[in-house]
C-alpha cells in the first residue's frame, strides 16, 4: 500500500505492524468498525493480510492511542463520550499554558529548539501543501502540543496532555470539519511555535490559549447542534 495516504509522518521503511496499525487506525478514523465491532486478532490478521503477531502489536499502539478499548477481554473501537468535554478543554488549558508559564516565570531556561525546530518545519511544509482534516492531521495535531510541553523541560505536564488528549478526541468530529478549520489549525501551530524559538513568551502564550478557546468554541457549537 502506497505510503502517500500517511501524509504527516511517513517511514521510510515501514515494518508489517506499522502497516496495519496505519490501515486500521485509517478504517477505524473512516467508520469502517462500528462501535460494537468485535476487533478480534484472527479476523483483523485475515483482513490486512498478517498474521496474528503484527496484528496484536498495532492492535496495542491503537490501545495506547485511544482508539480502540477494552471491554472485559475484547477489543472494541472506542465509543465517544462528549459529555464533560468543556471541562477536559479547562484542563487541557490549564496544562498546557503552565508549559508557557513556567519558562515565562524563570522556572526553565526555554523552550528547547532541538525539538521545536523540526516541529515548527513540519507545520510550514503542511501549510504550504494541500491538506485534509483526517486521522494522520489529528494524531500531528495531538504531538504538536505535546511536543510544546516537552520543549519546555516538563514531562509530567506532556504525560498529562496526553491523558486528556484522548477523552478530547472525541471531539475530532466537532471542530475540524468546520471549513477552513485545518488551515486555521497550521496557521496557529507556526504561530506558537515561531513566537516561542524567537523568545516571544508573550504572544505564544496568547496565541496558545485563542487557539485552544477556539477549538473548545467549536465543539461547545457542535454539541448544542446535536442536542
Amino acid at each position: 500500500m502506497s505510503g502517500t495516504k500517511d501524509k504527516y509522518r511517513i517511514p521510510q521503511r515501514e515494518s508489517l505492524s506499522q502497516r496495519i496499525y496505519r490501515e486500521l487506525r485509517r478504517d477505524l478514523a473512516g467508520g469502517e468498525f462500528g462501535p460494537g465491532t468485535r476487533l478480534g486478532e484472527e479476523r483483523l490478521a485475515e483482513r490486512y493480510r498478517a498474521s496474528r503477531t503484527p496484528v496484536r502489536e498495532a492492535l496495542a499502539r491503537l490501545l495506547s492511542d485511544g482508539l480502540i478499548e477494552r471491554r472485559g477481554n475484547i477489543l472494541y473501537p472506542v465509543r465517544p463520550r462528549l459529555d464533560g468535554l468543556p471541562e477536559y478543554y479547562d484542563a487541557r488549558a490549564l496544562v498546557e499554558l503552565a508549559g508557557l508559564d513556567r519558562v515565562r516565570d524563570g522556572r526553565a531556561d526555554g523552550h528547547d529548539p532541538v525539538m521545536l525546530r523540526p516541529e515548527l518545519d513540519r507545520w510550514l511544509a503542511m501549510r504550504d501543501g494541500p491538506l485534509v482534516a483526517d486521522i494522520d492531521f489529528a494524531i500531528a495535531d495531538d504531538a504538536f502540543h505535546r511536543i510544546l510541553l516537552t520543549s519546555s523541560g516538563n514531562a509530567a505536564l506532556a504525560e498529562a496532555l496526553t491523558v486528556l488528549q484522548k477523552p478530547i478526541r472525541a471531539a475530532w468530529s466537532l471542530d475540524y470539519p468546520t471549513p477552513g478549520r485545518a488551515e486555521m489549525i497550521v496557521a496557529d501551530h507556526v504561530t506558537i511555535a515561531q513566537a516561542l524559538l524567537s523568545g516571544d513568551l508573550t504572544g505564544a502564550r496568547a496565541a496558545l490559549a485563542a487557539h485552544i478557546d477556539d477549538s473548545r468554541r467549536l465543539v461547545e457549537v457542535g454539541l448544542t447542534s446535536r442536542g
